[in-house]
């Protein structure tokens, strides 16, 4: 599987003929396009409302589209309908979600767990690779914030976190936002201590491209790190 960073949470993901979009928002360099003009068909995954995980401008790729993945609380349906003159129903698997679904589909098992802010975050079994999108699940934890407001994250995080003990993914995309200042890794470090992911992609930089520090390190010395630095970059991941 070849994945490419397009922005902030956004990721392609390449199985065969098949590209998994998750959380577009923009995509500078065209990656989507050349996909399209390549004959790929399209599947997006769209983990929350806010405006830097959705655009209704994804449906530019109507024709290209063959499913659409995404929490209830997303217009997806209407916005689709709204840009065009037929049923996009009839040749488009919509497919609306909450916290603790799983729906089977398209040859594919997606279960949606919970997130720390809007929405949810996917995990998707292809049948031969499991990739984990966080969305917006993340320890939110803001210096200088009120300490009942910083009990809540954190209280927060640890009933999010805890349906996913346990799990192992090939591919895991995860907020390690720099805003958190010395918090920014914090969330990132207590997953990987409850989930197992061959590749971990940090994502919502908002700010400076992450430098993992000594403490994560020294906590997961030998995993696989890729850190994607402007849209466009790609790494390949192989199971063997």
């Amino acid at each position: 599987m070849k994945v490419t960073y397009l922005e902030h949470s956004g990721f392609v993901i390449e199985d065969g003929k098949r590209v998994y979009v998750f959380d577009y928002w923009k995509d500078p360099v065209g990656v989507v396009d050349a996909l399209v003009e390549q004959g790929y068909e399209l599947h997006f995954f769209v983990s929350h409302i806010h405006h830097d995980h959705y655009v209704k401008s994804i449906f530019k790729y109507l024709p290209y589209i063959y499913s659409v993945w995404y929490h209830e609380d997303v217009p997806a349906l209407r916005d689709a309908q709204a840009v065009s003159d037929q049923s996009v129903q009839d040749r488009i698997a919509f497919h609306s979600m909450k916290v603790g679904d799983t729906l089977e589909a398209d040859g594919l098992t997606v279960t949606m767990f919970g997130s720390t802010d809007e929405g949810g975050s996917f995990l998707v079994d292809t049948g031969t690779h499991r990739i984990f999108h966080a969305g917006d699940l993340n320890w939110w934890h803001w210096l200088g914030d009120t300490p009942e407001n910083i009990a809540e994250a954190k209280a927060l995080k640890e009933k999010e976190f805890a349906p996913l003990a346990g799990v192992s993914v090939d591919i895991m995309m995860f907020p390690v936002d720099a805003r958190l200042e010395v918090a920014r890794e914090w969330g990132a470090i207590d997953i990987l201590s409850i989930m197992n992911t061959k590749l971990f992609i940090p994502m919502h930089a908002n700010g400076p491209v992450w430098v993992p520090s000594e403490t994560f390190r020294e906590s997961y010395p030998t995993q696989w790190c890729w850190i994607p630095t402007q849209p466009g970059d790609a790494v390949v991941e192989d199971v063997k």
